[in-house]
């Protein structure tokens, strides 16, 4: 029988005291000395190291458990309910129980095992003698610092396996490098386990696939990390434990963790940092409070206690300094939105001192749930969690294993980057106000590194040590801005009103007075914040930084230059824009901005760049449509966005990178334009679905979970990506249609094939059936085919985006078993170009 079990807060704190906090004032970095590092040594030969690891692996272990080195924190959070279960986030923002299917125990004849090489992998979900660990959560020793660890495996099964030592097993798991006593976990062969996490590239999304039970095949849970890399090829699956760097083959994965590298990674230069998940929480949200609580009750219904609770977390926010967008995701996590029988019960939303042993009992009441956020926000935030020197101050950031407050605050090792899901949806939800709104800097980026960090009250190695960083690895800075070789940095503790040392007893914080300065010298920046695209987090003078433009407005004539994302030309007066100048300004990157305008009568006019005139001037001819690319060195480092304020449908949603925004076929006149840049990579600053309307189709797709999606115009994308729902039907119809004539398409479904052809928004696929279509055909006839080609593209279950197919062709996959995901149409005058690639638009087993 399935063992589903309600749960909030899966935490346990651990007693860990910070190493190292005492460093020479004339050298701000020390290693800490005597630590235990890897031999360079160690594991060169493959065969051998395998062959250890048998004779390590089958020793015969006696059952006894070393007494728990951790000590239960009254103050601190714990489990709601005193039962460990596992709480995921799927992509909706929805927060649900994973429920456990088996005991977790990977069925292995230990005495049969292949003498030949083989590649091993941890299970924390049993123990070597082959029994289920249960609700138990295991302890560990970091590698190299020796600070206490734990973890538990039904929220994280799986970890890398590395060699054993002394008795103790050698693992990688969310980030930190461990030792736990081998009879603790089960260390199996890898052909073995029928599961293990990776990272997934949906072609707009990096999706965390996490193993909970490798027993079963499958995950049991799949978080989206933030935007896909440019690094990272659409459809293809990634390994890695750090989720920092990333690999393509499991066991160069495991030799370059054994050699203290990540040389052989698809990115050894380039680690990937999920933005909210490394984000001090000392950055504020932009979002107000009435912001705020309607993003809030898009999940929580007025039933639940975080209905309406915007104006608690902001003003918590604005007294104590923790982000508001955060502290929400923490709710949102522990109390399921404010539905956990603890919040309902005791205004409890985030398990507050909720211990094992009695969590109906000892769980914190509070007279309202405004007075438990405050308490959450000044007390456990602002005094300890963010304050350097606390027992448990391992960064003031969300974090992973390896650094942060997910260390000692949770036991699942995805806690930080469950939450950062949440952060990424509400913000997504909100306008994407606050991504990447802050410059962060990462000490320590690979997680063998345990440099102790001075942070000093000036940008010298004279000046005071306020508190150090530890000796925690992927240690988080939000960088406010630089000052000769340091970088001016927000402070994580509250300060002193004279900026003289850390103030303990008061959690109030002054984000303005309360900054300080670490060395670059051992930080590498790995975000640059849109607020400031000079690199610091003040809003630049806009006329001189970034993306720079103006419009030639009807009657008008030129308007001021706008910038990085202000409204240039006029909403609410029906008036064109006639034509368009971009510049770039001060990017610190070689390139420039290329743009294309459609015009009235006159169609697609050629690609300019660089503040010349696009579009007509003196004319009288309205601008339809854009595109806007980048070149060379900016290119690599931004994305460019844009959308248009158009007649008749307002303002559509986001383009990127040459693809079109704004109205084609409607004589539609443009209005108004931003644009902006983006962080290569990063998130749209809003919905992409439709950006650009051709008003000559209209369409939309029913999809697991949703149902039907609202319908869009011809350009518009219909369906989901990132979110693995399959597309179950399809409807299609002309609109505003000027020929005779009629568009048909037919569907291949799961199980069924090839169904006949529908016409005029009939269905294709099945309603109810939970049948995942895969492939798609469309044509036109009659007159209308004279004079267009139809070009559709889908996106695909493991392949992403497929290129363009056209009348009739097949787009998607037959005999793979993937399902369709979106779908894009447009209608282009007969002959003439292709919306794009149009080379492999059919996979076909």
């Amino acid at each position: 029988m399935k063992s589903k079990k309600r749960f909030i807060a899966c935490i346990c704190i651990m007693s860990m005291i910070l190493s190292g906090i005492s460093v020479s004032a004339a050298n701000d970095a020390a290693t800490e000395e005597g630590q235990s590092m890897e031999s360079s040594q160690t594991d060169q030969n493959q065969q051998q190291m395998n062959d250890e690891a048998d004779q390590e692996i089958n020793q015969e272990i006696d059952g006894t458990q070393e007494q728990s080195e951790l000590t239960e924190n009254p103050d601190t959070p714990e489990n709601t309910t005193g039962e460990r279960t596992v709480v995921s986030v799927d992509g909706n923002g929805n927060v649900f129980d994973v429920e456990e299917e088996t005991d977790g125990v990977v069925k292995e004849d230990l005495s049969n095992k292949a003498r030949a090489a083989a590649t091993y992998i941890v299970n924390f979900r049993a123990n070597a003698a082959g029994a289920s660990v249960g609700n138990n959560t295991t302890e560990y020793k970091e590698y190299s610092t020796n600070a206490a660890g734990y973890c538990y495996g039904g929220a994280g099964a799986d970890a890398a396996y590395l060699g054993t030592e002394n008795g103790k097993v050698k693992f990688m798991q969310s980030g930190v490098v461990g030792l736990v006593d081998q009879s603790k976990v089960q260390v199996v062969n890898l052909n073995s386990a029928k599961s293990y996490s990776n990272y997934y590239a949906d072609g707009s999304s990096i999706i965390h696939r996490i193993c909970m039970d490798m027993t079963t095949p499958g995950y049991g849970g799949s978080v989206n990390v933030g935007p896909q890399q440019s690094y990272m090829k659409t459809g293809t699956t990634y390994y890695s434990y750090d989720g920092h760097y990333f690999y393509t083959n499991y066991v160069t994965m495991l030799s370059d963790y054994k050699s203290n590298t990540r040389k052989n990674s698809i990115n050894p230069n380039n680690p990937y940092y999920n933005y909210y998940q490394y984000l001090p929480l000392r950055g504020k949200s932009s979002y107000s409070a009435n912001e705020l609580s309607t993003i809030i009750n898009k999940h929580a219904q007025s039933s639940s206690k975080m209905y309406n609770k915007g104006a608690a977390f902001v003003n918590n926010q604005n007294s104590y300094g923790v982000n508001a967008l955060l502290m929400t995701g923490v709710g949102a996590l522990e109390s399921a939105w404010g539905t956990s029988s603890i919040a309902k019960q005791k205004n409890n939303l985030f398990g507050l001192n909720a211990v094992d042993t009695s969590p109906g009992q000892s769980a914190n009441t509070f007279s309202s749930v405004d007075v438990c956020i405050k308490d959450f926000a000044e007390t456990y935030m602002s005094k300890q969690y963010l304050r350097a020197g606390w027992a448990y101050y391992h960064g003031g950031f969300l974090g992973d294993k390896a650094s942060g407050i997910n260390v000692s605050y949770a036991s699942d090792p995805y806690w930080g980057e469950k939450i950062a899901a949440l952060a990424w949806k509400m913000d997504s939800e909100g306008g994407k106000k606050d991504q990447n709104k802050y410059s962060i800097g990462i000490k320590d980026t690979v997680s063998t590194a345990h440099t102790t960090l001075n942070v000093r009250k000036e940008a010298s190695t004279s000046a005071t040590s306020l508190y150090n960083t530890g000796t925690s690895s992927n240690y988080a800075f939000l960088i406010l801005g630089e000052s000769g070789d340091f970088y001016k940095v927000q402070s994580d503790p509250v300060l002193k009103a004279d900026r003289g040392g850390i103030e303990s007893t008061s959690g109030k914080y002054n984000s303005s007075s309360m900054y300080a300065y670490a060395s670059k010298q051992y930080i590498k920046k790995i975000n640059t914040g849109t607020s400031g695209l000079n690199g610091g987090n003040t809003i630049p003078d806009t006329k001189k930084t970034g993306v720079i433009y103006s419009t030639h407005i009807q009657s008008d004539g030129w308007q001021a230059s706008k910038a990085n994302g202000e409204i240039s030309g006029t909403t609410g007066e029906a008036k064109r824009i006639e034509a368009i100048k971009i510049q770039l300004s001060n990017i610190g990157y070689t390139g420039s901005v290329q743009y294309s305008t459609h015009v009235q009568s006159n169609g697609w006019k050629n690609w300019v760049s660089d503040g010349t005139i696009g579009g007509t001037t003196g004319e009288a001819k309205r601008m339809e449509a854009i595109r806007i690319r980048l070149t060379g060195e900016t290119a690599n480092h931004y994305d460019i966005y844009y959308r248009v304020h158009t007649q008749t449908y307002g303002w559509l949603d986001w383009a990127k990178n040459g693809e079109i925004a704004g109205t084609t076929d409607g004589a539609r006149r443009m209005e108004a334009i931003q644009i902006k840049l983006v962080l290569k990579g990063s998130q749209a600053p809003g919905s992409t679905v439709q950006a650009y309307v051709q008003p000559l189709t209209q369409y939309s797709a029913h999809l697991q979970t949703y149902g039907w999606k609202e319908s869009v115009y011809g350009g518009g994308y219909a369906g989901t990506t990132g979110e693995a729902k399959r597309m179950e039907a399809f409807r299609l119809k002309l609109t505003d249609q000027k020929y005779s004539g009629e568009i048909k398409y037919r569907a291949h479904v799961q199980s069924s094939g090839w169904q006949d052809w529908k016409t005029n928004n009939a269905v294709a696929g099945t309603v109810g059936a939970a049948k995942r279509m895969e492939a798609i055909r469309i044509e036109l006839t009659g007159k209308m085919a004279q004079m267009y080609d139809v070009y559709y593209r889908v996106h695909a279950e493991t392949y992403g985006w497929l290129d363009w197919a056209k009348n009739g062709e097949i787009a998607g996959t037959t005999g793979c078993a993937k399902r369709l995901e979106c779908i894009q149409v447009v209608l282009v005058k007969k002959g003439a170009a292709a919306p794009g690639n149009t080379q492999k638009t059919h996979v076909i087993k």
